[in-house]
């Protein structure tokens, strides 16, 4: 589904925390929506232009008076309602918001930012160290058994959520013994046939989703009870909860796997 009409020239991605204002036929705030919310700007930014379309993103005030002509949607509901080129803009946007509101200080010397114009940079009054957007690189991976796969839910998963096994690369590793390690630390498992899926830019907090697949090779489930709540082998055709959003890179995934047995 496209949001943004062909008759708007200029969008706006406005954020109010980690809500998206789209209105009400789910398009984009265009000027006009805009003006109403312009003294509650706390912050903005060009982010290009994309086709014919110039994109902008904004963050309005907690208590901003919202037009009953637009709602307010959590992002992880939006990003559902995009195709894959407007995907990348609204995490852009959603990720250059967050940093520009986490670097207003030095992290070195505690003085104030000031962003440089015409660019994503924010730099110390003082020190001069400079912060750009953030991205952390973390691993997905898909693992086989046959025809089965392995899933599993973490406590902080809605109710019957199951997932799979990701987490952050770790300074001083490599990608793939990132894998490796998220493996056997999370479920105690030894994998083999490490293969690269695919990637995906994912805004909770600030990731690059990096996704593989492989297959079992060795060991029991013995899972990390602070990071995982259950987990265990699922046939393809009788699969626990999937994962809450569709566009993530985990259901594309778990659609392959399925796709490639119900093909055979």
């Amino acid at each position: 589904m496209t949001l943004s009409s062909p008759k708007n020239k200029v969008c706006w991605f406005v954020f109010q925390d980690d809500k998206l204002l789209l209105k009400e036929n789910n398009g984009l705030c265009d000027e006009a929506e805009l003006a109403l919310i312009t003294p509650y700007i706390l912050r903005s930014f060009k982010l290009g232009t994309f086709g014919t379309i110039e994109y902008y993103a904004a963050e309005i005030h907690k208590e901003t008076f919202i037009p009953t002509t637009i709602d307010l949607v959590p992002l992880r509901k939006a990003l559902q309602l995009f195709n894959h080129e407007e995907y990348g803009i609204v995490v852009k946007a959603y990720s250059i918001i967050n940093w520009d509101k986490n670097h207003q200080f030095c992290s070195r010397c505690g003085s104030t930012t000031v962003h440089r114009s015409k660019s994503f940079e924010r730099e110390c009054t003082s020190c001069e160290l400079k912060f750009f957007p953030r991205i952390s690189p973390s691993i997905i991976v898909l693992i086989k058994k046959n025809d089965h796969l392995l899933m599993a839910r973490g406590p902080h998963f809605s109710p019957g959520i199951y997932g799979l096994i990701a987490g952050f690369v770790e300074v001083g590793e490599s990608i793939e013994e990132a894998v490796h390690r998220e493996v056997r630390e999370e479920v105690g498992l030894k994998i083999k046939n490490l293969s690269y899926f695919g990637s995906q830019a994912w805004p909770f907090p600030d990731s690059l989703m990096i996704a593989f697949t492989a297959d079992y090779e060795s060991g029991e489930i013995v899972i990390d009870k602070n990071e995982i709540e259950n987990a265990n082998w699922y046939k393809y055709d009788n699969l626990p909860g999937r994962p809450s959003m569709s566009v993530s890179i985990a259901s594309k995934l778990i659609d392959n796997f399925i796709n490639f047995f119900e093909n055979k």
